[in-house]
């Protein structure tokens, strides 16, 4: 069962943009993929100052394990 996402319009820099298009051309892993990875190391990151533990929220760092093909 695939979780609801919403989506949101970001602003980010060309380098960043043409880094994250060849990584995903060369592992076949949607660019999305890697944004929400992303998002969710950064609020682990900061899960502190949220006041809660990410890696034990609803949604966790499972973007990790659909990079590898499995479902999370």
């Amino acid at each position: 069962m695939g979780r609801t996402k919403t989506a949101r319009t970001i602003y980010i820099d060309n380098e960043q943009i043409e880094a994250l298009k060849r990584l995903s051309q060369r592992t076949k892993v949607p660019q999305s993929v890697y944004v929400r990875e992303a998002l969710d190391m950064l609020l682990e990151k900061y899960s502190e100052q949220l006041k809660f533990d990410f890696k034990t929220s609803s949604r966790g760092l499972s973007e990790s394990s659909m990079r590898e093909g499995k479902e999370g």
